[in-house]
């Protein structure tokens, strides 16, 4: 009988475990969008309005706690990071107008 209760517990203990990994990781995930929503308001605001930057462009406008923030999410804050952050946002219409030239334009709403 102690040998059932130690076999189901830890049964339980496993499924504990795995149901823990898996919200930590939503929770990684969250937080991560969030960080990169954020850089994006960032760059919008550093894009002027009527004007367009490329990523080499506005890398080094960013603030130096955003390029740290970046190595926290485990994506370093790169020019092919940036680009495929922004096209993601100008597939869903969000921030920027699809680039010309390499070159992100603001949206305007």
């Amino acid at each position: 009988m102690l040998a059932a209760r130690a076999g189901a517990a830890e049964t339980e203990t496993a499924r504990v475990l795995a149901r823990l990994q898996k919200v930590e990781y939503q929770l990684d995930r969250f937080r991560a969008e969030e960080f990169w929503d954020r850089v994006m308001q960032e760059i919008f605001e550093i894009i002027p309005v009527g004007g367009a930057l490329t990523p080499v462009e506005i890398l080094p406008e960013l603030r130096a706690v955003t390029v740290r923030g970046a190595t926290l999410c485990k994506e370093p804050l790169t020019i092919g990071t940036l680009r495929k952050k922004m096209d993601v946002r100008v597939t869903h219409r969000r921030y920027f107008q699809a680039p010309v030239d390499g070159r992100y334009a603001r949206r305007e709403a």
